[in-house]
């Protein structure tokens, strides 16, 4: 039924590569890369099902169990279908930077600390520094969301490593160069169903919101907002940078 649901409204928009918004500030040339993976570890193959449909931002959460790093949203995800963060989400882009031949594509990998800040990132780092390749490619950004160090600590990690901001934080403002980009939580500003029209108090401080992260020279999602493809096309309008979705074969077919 979600199929059917996708496609008929697939077929009431005319489909091009790129879809240009400019209602609000600078104009955002929108493609698939636009796409943030949310809860990507439910896709039969995590991180390669969508890198290869070209989404450039890419969800993994960790949990640290042991001296194991696990993907999941909870423990008992890592017992029912253990995923690992190295095999599972590492190899497979350090295998896609590899054979890359597109210099400017860029892919965000925001990892969600599920479990206690400093020990999880210090796994997160010590994976990523078995991969030599990862430490200095312009092709990826790692993003620190969930829970992170404390504000004051961001630079005593690698240049590689950035954090997601929260823009009502002065800390993250103080430490703005350390920050990959700004997420926060849709339903804080919105009740919008994703049907219809947004009210123009809410529209105003989504808005206000998104402009304030673009004058700070960063770029923003929202996450816990509705995910649809009437969804995708207001948010666009709104300008936001990444657009959030479970449905990741829709929304790449949108961009086609």
């Amino acid at each position: 039924m979600k199929a059917i649901f996708f496609i008929r409204q697939l077929i009431l928009v005319a489909v091009c590569g790129l879809f240009l918004f400019s209602g609000y500030g600078q104009s955002i040339r929108y493609s698939v890369a636009n796409g943030h993976a949310h809860n990507d570890y439910e896709h039969n193959i995590p991180f390669t099902e969508a890198y290869n449909l070209g989404l450039g931002s890419i969800e993994a959460d960790v949990i640290l169990e042991g001296d194991t790093l696990f993907v999941g949203h909870n423990r008992q995800d890592i017992f029912e279908k253990p995923l690992y963060f190295e095999r599972d989400y590492i190899q497979p882009l350090v295998k896609s930077l590899s054979l890359q031949k597109d210099s400017s594509r860029k892919v965000l990998l925001l990892i969600d600390l599920k479990t206690p800040a400093i020990p999880t990132l210090k796994k997160v780092i010590e994976i990523i520094e078995n991969h030599p390749l990862l430490t200095t490619n312009r092709g990826v950004q790692f993003v620190i969301t969930g829970n992170q160090p404390a504000p004051a600590d961001f630079d005593s990690y690698p240049p590689y490593i950035y954090f997601d901001g929260n823009i009502n934080n002065p800390g993250h403002i103080r430490h703005i160069d350390r920050i990959g980009l700004f997420s926060d939580n849709f339903r804080k500003y919105s009740s919008w169903n994703g049907k219809g029209k947004i009210s123009i108090e809410e529209q105003k401080a989504l808005t206000g919101l998104i402009q304030k992260a673009h004058n700070l020279n960063r770029q923003i999602r929202f996450w816990g907002c509705p995910d649809n493809l009437h969804t995708w096309q207001v948010f666009m309008r709104l300008q936001v940078d990444y657009l959030n979705t479970d449905h990741i074969y829709p929304f790449a077919d949108y961009f086609r």
